[in-house]
């Protein structure tokens, strides 16, 4: 069987590392199984979250890029001018951000925002000025304030192709290529049946359209209104998490 999983929210909950517990019942599933990581993080900052695991397929970039065999490559790109709009936005209002390149990016993060943490953790690529991204394959609006992120989704929504994404929860928007996803890339690479373990709205196709979908649930209104019903529901612990997957050893739960 193969198993997706999402790392932020849903295996990891700290945005620096994987607790042992997890990480050992991941690896007790992959000796029968295939895995693939499914994650918001660009391949360079999935990498140092799953050491253990970076030669499995990576899927980063809610779907914009792949690593497999240690080979890097983007799905889909952002347009040039749906880049432009979205940097014009971003001067407009004077927003933190960070563009996404294969590789290297640009960023503007205040250090209380958890993703600060996240960002190049190994120092793997580059942080460059904005006027030198010219490709892009995810971009993230932060800390956009609440009565800015309706009006701003809305209008990128209309006035680009974009797929965009809006946790209102954490005040920030995702964009990627139009129909770039994490289950889009996931088919792009086999069209096997799945499970999945997710948290948020990042994981919303994979959910729906698993074999088996996990939701590990941080206690917030998130699952309300994505309106999913998973087939389990399990605390977004790390020995609540590791049960679970150790759950999938067997047989019994593919039936």
């Amino acid at each position: 069987m193969l198993y997706v999983f999402d790392v932020d929210g849903t295996l990891s909950f700290n945005g620096v590392e994987i607790d042992s517990e997890i990480v050992n019942a991941i690896k007790q599933l992959a000796r029968h199984n295939e895995i693939i990581f499914a994650s918001a993080r660009p391949i360079r900052d999935l990498i140092p979250i799953v050491p253990t695991f970076k030669d499995k397929t990576l899927i980063g970039a809610n779907g914009a890029l792949v690593s497999r065999n240690g080979h890097t490559y983007s799905i889909k790109p952002i347009s040039n001018c749906d880049i432009q709009l979205t940097k014009n936005i971003i001067k407009k209002y004077d927003l933190n951000y960070i563009i996404d390149s294969n590789w290297d990016y640009s960023a503007k993060v205040s250090a209380l925002n958890p993703i600060f943490k996240q960002l190049d953790p190994d120092q793997l690529a580059e942080n460059v000025a904005i006027s030198s991204i010219k490709k892009a394959v995810k971009i993230i609006l932060l800390d956009i304030n609440n009565n800015l992120i309706d009006k701003i989704s809305a209008f990128i929504k209309q006035n680009t192709s974009l797929s965009v994404i809006k946790h209102t929860d954490e005040n920030n928007i995702d964009l990627t290529a139009q129909n770039i996803n994490k289950f889009s890339t996931l088919r792009t690479i086999t069209d096997s049946n799945y499970i999945v373990f997710g948290n948020d709205s990042n994981d919303q196709e994979l959910l729906v359209n698993a074999f088996k979908s996990n939701w590990v649930d941080d206690g917030s209104n998130k699952l309300n209104r994505m309106n999913l019903q998973p087939d389990q529901i399990v605390l977004n612990s790390n020995d609540e998490v590791a049960k679970l997957i150790q759950s999938y050893t067997n047989v019994d739960n593919l039936k």
